[in-house]
């Protein structure tokens, strides 16, 4: 009961915080954006014109605009949800709050994992409404009924918890909403993009086989997010998922965040 008491006072962390009210007008806006592009002229001749060449050509478009629509998702979850729950755990342990927090009979361990938990059911639920209203605008307008898209919401919630587990890593360790999200949007705008094309870019600059190895060394400890979302792509697109790899070594990363956390506020004291 005390669990699930602190999951969801990260929800009313939210809310106080108007975190949840501001993702939920920006996803209502991206909503009403897509309505009202369905029902643009130029939408409706493409979807003339498509419907001409058969089923396929209507499949096509409706997955083009959904992987355009993952894109989109990826950017809000990161800029504005990575923004809004890195205060989770510096407020968590500031003096006073979490000298209430240890007083209740409720282990350290728990107190993370409820924090966890209670933001990726944060997001869980915010991203359901985003994509779950859009994906019902585009198969009510195409009358394509396109399952594979509402896979990408746990896919993105799950990129969200294996950044969140970093997060909560450094909040806990320095107690700065500052740095973790400076680290957070480093690792994703550029350590996890860089990484990403090291095959295809970077090794035609860097060709010295000990710096490949360091690079390579990087991309396999790290978390693989644009590799995630390519993934995604390859589900809405109905081809074959070239290698299920990059979740499995994110969630290695994500679990050792978490029990590295756990580690050191069970130590920590306060």
């Amino acid at each position: 009961m005390i669990f699930l008491t602190l999951m969801f006072s990260v929800f009313r962390e939210a809310v106080a915080k108007k975190i949840f009210l501001g993702f939920f007008a920006i996803a209502t806006l991206i909503i009403l954006f897509f309505l009202l592009l369905v029902n643009v002229d130029s939408v409706e001749g493409m979807v003339n014109m498509m419907e001409a060449t058969g089923e396929e050509g209507v499949k096509q478009l409706v997955m083009g605009f959904q992987v355009g629509m993952i894109t989109i998702s990826y950017f809000l979850v990161i800029t504005f949800c990575f923004i809004a729950v890195s205060s989770f755990i510096p407020s968590m342990l500031e003096k006073g709050n979490v000298d209430i927090l240890l007083s209740k009979p409720v282990s350290r361990t728990n107190i993370i994992l409820a924090k966890f938990l209670g933001g990726v059911l944060l997001i869980f639920l915010s991203l359901t409404y985003l994509i779950g209203g859009v994906w019902l605008i585009l198969s009510v307008k195409s009358g394509f009924w396109h399952f594979p898209f509402l896979y990408s919401i746990p896919w993105l919630t799950f990129s969200f918890a294996v950044v969140y587990a970093l997060i909560i890593l450094i909040g806990v360790t320095t107690q700065s909403t500052i740095l973790s999200i400076i680290v957070s949007m480093f690792l994703v705008f550029v350590i996890c993009p860089v990484l990403f094309v090291r095959e295809t870019v970077i090794f035609s600059f860097i060709t010295n086989s000990t710096m490949q190895f360091v690079i390579n060394f990087f991309y396999y400890i790290l978390p693989k997010l644009n590799d995630i979302n390519k993934i995604i792509e390859e589900i809405i697109m109905g081809t074959a998922v070239s290698s299920y790899m990059p979740a499995v070594s994110s969630s290695l990363f994500m679990l050792a965040a978490l029990l590295l956390s756990i580690f050191y506020f069970r130590r920590k004291d306060y």
